[in-house]
């Protein structure tokens, strides 16, 4: 039986490889959306505490003065928060395009992979049928030389 050899290696190989990167920048677009995502919540976190500071502040002694400081700091904080979901918003659709791409390249992968395994199965039963022709010759052969020999 011949060996069998797919003659379309190098690319499968190639396409291993483009899926395997793809799959690396759609783990690292999900590390950096969950990074902007924490940063989202520790910017909500912080105009919390910033209220409830500013709460204990107007029940003490709240005096007006302090009150523009403190509508600075609020509007800071807002302007934090909303930059921060711009930033998370980017972070998600980037991360929605390199899940398109790994999920094309591993496609792409697969389907070379299914065809690797197609021409092999067919390469077998080539093979086999190839082989059972020549022992049924062999066979018939010997058949036909021990009538002729008798």
């Amino acid at each position: 039986m011949k060996v069998f050899n797919f003659r379309l290696e190098t690319l499968l190989h190639l396409r291993e490889i483009a899926r395997d990167k793809a799959l690396g920048n759609y783990a690292k677009a999900i590390n950096v959306r969950q990074e902007k995502e924490k940063a989202l919540q520790d910017s909500r976190t912080f105009l919390d505490e910033l209220q409830i500071h500013i709460g204990q502040e107007r029940m003490d002694s709240f005096s007006g003065s302090s009150q523009e400081s403190f509508d600075l700091s609020v509007k800071s904080a807002k302007e934090r928060i909303i930059d921060a979901h711009k930033n998370l918003q980017h972070s998600i659709q980037s991360e929605e395009a390199k899940k398109r791409i790994y999920l094309k390249a591993d496609s792409e992968y697969k389907s070379l992979l299914k065809l690797k395994e197609k021409q092999k199965e067919e390469h077998v039963r080539a093979e086999s049928l190839k082989e059972e022709r020549e022992l049924e010759d062999i066979i018939g052969g010997r058949f036909v030389f021990n009538n002729i020999s008798n």
